[in-house]
């Protein structure tokens, strides 16, 4: 898969989980007092898709058999340390008054989960 595709992707993706956001945000009023963790929480995602992409592109071409592998290892338990440290600074800056930045955090953990878990597969098939 080319940079060009995954980016184009990545833009659809992008485009499509800050529409659901949006809707979120619009509709729910508890929603509106996460507006700017909803914003961070996209681009987080955005940062690890593309290093996790570039990573990915550079392991499938290594000449070392197990460095996909590896990656996709350390990737899935370093995406989950993120994620709980990422929760727990904003719940102890933010001081939120109720839960729903978990929600919020986990639609887009899911979006961006599914589409990571395509084009690593695509990546490996190379």
């Amino acid at each position: 898969m080319s940079a060009k595709i995954f980016l184009i992707r990545l833009a659809a993706i992008t485009a499509g989980t800050a529409a659901l956001l949006a809707i979120l945000y619009y509709l729910a009023p508890q929603a509106q007092l996460h507006g700017r963790f909803m914003i961070m929480t996209v681009l987080l995602f955005v940062l690890v898709c593309t290093g996790l992409f570039f990573a990915g592109k550079s392991a499938a071409g290594s000449s070392s058999k197990m460095a996909f592998n590896n990656l996709v290892s350390i990737s899935v338990f370093g995406k989950m340390l993120l994620a709980v440290a990422y929760l727990f600074v904003y719940q102890q800056v933010a001081k939120p008054t109720n839960e729903w930045f978990v929600g919020i955090f986990l639609l887009a953990y899911i979006v961006y989960t599914g589409f990571e878990v395509w084009f690593m597969t695509k990546l490996a098939r190379t």
